[in-house]
């Protein structure tokens, strides 16, 4: 039996949840058994898994305990093959006397990278937290090189203990309604070209620079619209601009949405555009998103902040910016929008890459290795 233990499920909607998610279907259907310890109440979808879900609710501290005695109970009574953690804090309470092998995933932002401020103290306890949660492992998965460096540089971590391996994607996606198509073309309407960012709506993610840029494309092209899928603290921020630069008909926000509507989405899209930047801790560690679009055939632009440069091939199945580079950003947006063969062949590109590469029936065997 396989152990999967996180903090990040299905139906929670985000990077680490599809990655967590994913990786227990794909683990499933290759015939391991696998067992997965989610955060959450009982979700009606839990019934129409492949394999055993066992859900822990209650206050995070006490929860994350409960999760790591049962851990240790099912150790006991079951022959288990390995355990997969989603971070290190989904470890941290859990006993290393067993001798199980566990493999914990790290993202890079949840590695922390300053220790200089104010906060030093607080700092210090948590490095030290993260460090003592790492001893005994087996295996540090790092979802880009980026991470790996910071983990080695800032936890003075061993690199032969980590070993990088991109997240997959599911090649196949949900089915796709009619009405789920109608919706998405009722919500792009006319406009064109369809620029688009799925993200949690965070200062670092960088919306405010494809906003600014949207104030010059629309020159150019009038009917450009540009879609924020996702809900995040920065979301207001985002909206109070976008009124104050007077482009609310060019910009639509759709809230959270469903892997169809996703899937959609990046199909009638033209571009993909997340430009990253570090926001004190909170830095991009890989950037999902771009494969995703990828696989839609999109070109997609990005910045060289954390480990994007894993994600976009530049010049290949995308561009990288200078994080923060406005004019930068601005041009290489307008550039791949009036250049559309340039754009389809970044996406063919990205579309091969992203078969090849990060299909989960192929991935799965990545990840599997690594507890071996």
């Amino acid at each position: 039996m396989i152990i999967i233990t996180t903090q990040c499920f299905a139906p929670k909607i985000g990077g680490i949840e599809s990655l967590m998610t994913g990786m227990a279907e794909a683990m499933a259907k290759s015939g391991e058994e696998v067992l997965v310890l989610a955060d959450g109440t009982k979700h009606i979808s839990d019934e129409n898994r492949i394999y055993n879900i066992k859900r822990f609710s209650g206050w995070k501290p006490i929860r994350r305990i409960r999760k790591a005695r049962y851990v240790e109970k099912i150790c006991k009574e079951e022959n288990i093959k390995a355990i997969y953690a989603d971070s290190w804090k989904s470890i941290e309470y859990i006993k290393r006397k067993s001798g199980k092998k566990i493999l914990v995933l790290a993202h890079g932002t949840e590695i922390p990278k300053q220790y200089w401020t104010i906060m030093l103290d607080l700092l210090r306890f948590k490095k030290n937290r993260i460090i003592n949660s790492y001893k005994n492992v087996f295996r540090i998965i790092a979802n880009s090189t980026y991470t790996k460096d910071l983990m080695r540089a800032s936890l003075k971590i061993n690199k032969d203990l980590i070993e990088v391996i991109h997240p997959g994607i599911d090649v196949y996606g949900d089915f796709i309604s009619d009405e789920d198509r109608n919706n998405v073309l009722k919500i792009i309407g006319s406009g064109s070209p369809v620029i688009t960012t799925l993200a949690r709506v965070e200062k670092r993610k960088g919306h405010i620079f494809v906003l600014h840029a949207l104030k010059e494309i629309i020159n150019t092209f009038p009917n450009v619209i540009y879609l924020i899928a996702g809900k995040g603290p920065y979301l207001e921020k985002i909206k109070q601009l976008t009124t104050e630069m007077n482009i609310e008909e060019n910009v639509k926000f759709l809230g959270w949405i469903t892997e169809p509507e996703k899937s959609l989405i990046l199909k009638y899209s033209d571009l993909f555009v997340m430009t990253p930047t570090a926001v004190g801790e909170s830095i991009e560690g890989f950037g999902m998103a771009y494969i995703d679009a990828s696989f839609h055939g999109i070109a997609t632009v990005g910045s060289d902040s954390g480990g994007v440069s894993d994600a976009i091939l530049h010049n290949e199945t995308g561009i990288i910016c200078e994080a923060g580079n406005q004019n930068m950003i601005t041009e290489k947006i307008l550039f791949l929008l009036k250049n559309k063969n340039l754009r389809d062949q970044l996406g063919k590109n990205g579309h091969h890459r992203a078969m090849e590469n990060y299909a989960w029936e192929k991935k799965v065997v990545e990840y599997l290795k690594a507890a071996k």
